[in-house]
């Protein structure tokens, strides 16, 4: 479409011009009117990756409460969720949002809440209490592991049969391997996702700068090396704020780019689309990590983990990755002078 102004031809922009909106998952183009799941921060995701949300949820809903965006993990208005929801999800979902409610405000520091893997049911047990959780609703009565999250036998009598006790032998072994599960899972999770330094709450970055500010306390942060504002190295006697904190970067190891896409001007390892950029960012920082738990740990106790839960075998790295790709994030040209002041 076209307007005439003053004999001056004003094109205006055609809907392929304006900014899309993209699917924070599959990263699909969406409709204006798509009612896929939103989180206030402005990432979307599609009708078909809010249904897979959805899955995860109702999968262990006790690891999904309060519900967060998966991306930026600020927490969801519930309304955005609840409307994804099939009437036969909308009672369980009920069930578990009281419960969790419930909980904040009565649970004493040596209780924990403990829900079935199978169905709604919840109870309060002691922080101590066995992994081996008796759900007493009517229509379930499960008994399961609550690390491996499966399904324990029943025992009939007092004494097992040979294939009954090899199994239980199974979630004995997931009690001793709980802790260091619970710091690979973290490690894991980690890598793809960067905390605010002050509180704690992370997430993942979207295509803007790297400056980030928490919406929880309100940091000013550096999404590249994680640091507040106030311990990033700046430029001397410099007056910008966080902003001298990538003047010179691209010669000073202890700065940062402002934004991703700039890598790529000094190490043409890094793409120029800020998408893959991110990718490339965090695929770095899980092997980095992954390389991490395995000196905290050591090779024998990840192998047994890996034998037990294929924790390490699932996480989508092979073990030559790990232990030999080069992890340098950023490589500086030869005939660049690092130097570490201005």
């Amino acid at each position: 479409m076209s307007i005439q102004v003053d004999s001056t031809i004003v094109t205006a922009p055609t809907e392929k011009d304006k900014k899309k909106t993209i699917c924070g998952a599959c990263t699909s183009d969406l409709e204006p009117d798509d009612s896929g799941i939103q989180c206030v921060q402005g990432h979307y995701f599609c009708t078909q990756c809010s249904t897979n949300i959805v899955r995860l949820f109702f999968s262990e809903p006790h690891n999904y409460i309060p519900l967060r965006c998966l991306i930026c993990r600020i927490e969801l208005n519930p309304s955005v969720f609840e409307r994804q929801l099939t009437p036969e999800q909308i009672e369980f979902y009920d069930q578990h949002m009281l419960i969790f409610a419930w909980s904040k405000h009565f649970l004493d520091e040596d209780e924990r809440l403990d829900h079935c893997p199978f169905c709604s049911f919840a109870a309060i047990r002691n922080i101590n209490a066995s992994h081996i959780f008796h759900c007493q609703h009517e229509q379930c009565l499960k008994v399961s592991c609550l690390i491996c999250r499966k399904v324990c036998p029943k025992f009939q009598s007092d004494y097992g049969t040979d294939e009954e006790l090899a199994e239980m032998d199974k979630h004995f072994k997931c009690a001793e391997l709980a802790d260091d599960k619970h710091i690979v899972d973290e490690y894991l999770e980690s890598g793809q996702k960067i905390a605010c330094p002050k509180c704690g709450l992370a997430g993942m970055k979207d295509d803007a700068c790297t400056h980030m500010t928490c919406p929880t306390c309100a940091q000013l942060w550096c999404y590249f090396c994680g640091k507040k504002v106030e311990d990033c190295e700046k430029a001397r006697d410099g007056t910008n704020g966080i902003f001298d904190h990538n003047h010179n970067w691209d010669c000073n190891p202890n700065r940062c780019p402002m934004y991703l896409t700039q890598v790529c001007d000094i190490d043409d390892r890094w793409p120029d689309d800020e998408e893959q950029c991110l990718v490339m960012f965090h695929r770095n920082r899980s092997l980095r990590l992954l390389r991490e738990v395995y000196e905290k740990l050591g090779k024998e106790r990840i192998d047994e983990l890996d034998r037990h839960f294929n924790i390490i075998s699932t996480c989508g790295f092979t073990m030559e990755e790990i232990f030999d790709e080069d992890l340098t994030l950023i490589k500086y040209p030869d005939n660049i002078d690092t130097r570490r002041d201005d």
